[in-house]
């Protein structure tokens, strides 16, 4: 579950600064707050769910917590009040269809109110939703995990192009790129023909992650790269979205992504993915690949 401690990063920064929004303390707020997944309170009456209001120097304001940890410091011994966790997206909508003033982030201890005005002019609400009916068969997808990316290859092994984030960029939505799986158990006796469906077994394993200075989702450009990664689990690789990956690694609060770790060992920060996280949305969405995440192949 994430803890939201980037986006308490900001909201430190923004008061270290004498609450002064600059346009860099903005645009990081901005970022973190569109991609956050935030706590919001509310009472059951009935079947229904009523969000919690209070009036706060003449703002009807709803509270919303980074974690449970912030709730308890609020509502202490508030055993019939809910906890529910949702997308910057529904947020944004409760404002559109509500005479709501806005939202008071941790009032424990932050107190930061994204007023109404504030949360309505993010208009680039990322997607949280990538299902479509036409996708690539199993069978195809096992197929993608062998086609290679030399291009990639080529160049993330010039050292002349390290830090030109935009020209990787371009190579990565150009690759079929992988993510290992990894397991406490053989699932290889429930492969079918090669292939095991997580659709069928249920989630018995996970994604890879490099957990050196943060959290970092692992990919790489071929399951060559991915053999050199030493791990005493059960591995498989798995074809992956490159538009639904980086939306989980911002939505799910890591701090970016490793490219062939062990090997190449290509960081691309949190901050970097933030910065260009429309262009992966718009470039690197292959949608037929949405259903990619239920298939891995045992190496």
């Amino acid at each position: 579950m994430a803890n939201h401690k980037h986006l308490r990063v900001v909201l430190e920064d923004i008061f270290l600064n004498n609450n002064e929004l600059t346009q860099d303390l903005k645009s990081r707020l901005v970022n973190e707050f569109r991609y956050s997944n935030l706590f919001i309170p509310a009472k059951r009456d009935e079947f229904t769910l009523n969000f919690i209001i209070y009036e706060d120097e003449g703002m009807r304001l709803t509270p919303l917590f980074t974690d449970k940890n912030e709730f308890d410091k609020f509502f202490a011994d508030a055993d019939d009040i809910e906890l529910m966790e949702n997308s910057f997206e529904l947020y944004r909508n409760i404002l559109l269809t509500s005479d709501l003033d806005g939202y008071i982030i941790n009032p424990a201890t932050e107190k930061y109110v994204f007023d109404r005005n504030f949360v309505l002019d993010i208009k680039n609400v990322p997607k949280t939703n990538f299902y479509t009916t036409d996708t690539y068969s199993k069978e195809e997808i096992g197929e993608m995990r062998h086609s290679g990316n030399p291009n990639l290859e080529d160049f993330i092994g010039n050292p002349n192009n390290i830090g030109d984030f935009e020209a990787l960029f371009e190579e990565m939505s150009k690759s079929t790129l992988l993510a290992m799986m990894v397991s406490d158990v053989d699932l290889s006796p429930k492969s079918e023909n090669g292939i095991v469906s997580l659709m069928d077994i249920g989630p018995m394993a996970q994604m890879y992650t490099d957990r050196v200075g943060g959290v970092y989702a692992c990919i790489f450009s071929s399951e060559d790269k991915m053999r050199l990664v030493g791990s005493s689990k059960f591995r498989y690789s798995q074809v992956i979205n490159l538009a639904m990956l980086v939306n989980f690694v911002l939505s799910e609060d890591m701090d970016g992504i490793v490219l062939n770790p062990e090997s190449d060992n290509v960081l691309i920060p949190r901050s970097t993915l933030l910065r260009y996280s429309l262009g992966f949305e718009r470039y690197a969405n292959d949608e037929k690949l949405s259903n990619s995440i239920y298939y891995m192949f045992p190496l």
